[in-house]
């Protein structure tokens, strides 16, 4: 890979994983209801539950999705279904009590890229794109994928999270926080609808 096309590719996955979509405005949210501490580990869980995905299109169910078909159709009603679910999730934290709702778990955090069709665009675009075409073999392309989107997916989530902590501090945890809240699961699910019409 020259150094060009490395350059490329490390921009786009700063863009992508740095813009809002499912994941970020997710862990925004967490952030701002119950601190980076409690975020930290659904974002390692997003992260680990992003491997198999990155390597599926790596090694060819890429090719498979990005050809559409009845595997696209049951994967978009997968995704807008979860999305909804983990939008309610948010929701609920902001207008239940404290302590009455549970928050978002390892296990949750670990479909949130599997079911989020941002996270499968950005990887079959940033594959045929960067890597395909480069000259380098299939494992190390795979590598190449899953590092770039492993790093830009923890160093950016974390940073909306601690943006999350620090609107928290700024205005509390009163009726403007709720309408933040509210904001961003409601932005989540646009973000999953319009990359599910792209």
């Amino acid at each position: 890979m020259d150094y060009a096309t490395f350059l490329a590719f490390a921009v786009f996955v700063i863009v992508m994983t740095g813009t809002p979509g499912p994941g970020n405005l997710t862990f925004l949210a967490i952030g701002a209801s119950a601190g980076y501490r409690t975020a930290f580990p659904v974002i390692v869980a997003s992260q680990l539950g992003s491997l198999p995905l990155k390597l599926s299109v790596a090694y060819g169910l890429g090719h498979v999705m990005a050809g559409g078909g009845p595997v696209v159709t049951v994967f978009k009603v997968l995704s807008m279904a979860y999305m909804t679910y983990l939008a309610w999730r948010i929701v609920c934290l902001s207008v239940k009590p404290k302590g009455e709702v549970a928050l978002p778990s390892f296990w949750e955090g670990l479909l949130i890229h599997p079911l989020s069709p941002k996270t499968w665009a950005m990887n079959l675009v940033a594959f045929s794109t960067f890597l395909a075409g480069n000259g380098l073999g299939i494992h190390e392309n795979a590598m190449i994928l899953v590092a770039g989107f492993t790093l830009g997916g923890m160093v950016f989530h974390s940073l909306w999270a601690l943006a999350g902590v620090s609107i928290l501090a700024l205005i509390g945890d009163g009726p403007e926080m709720r309408v933040i809240t509210v904001s961003m699961a409601i932005a989540m699910l646009a973000a999953t609808v319009w990359a599910l019409l792209i």
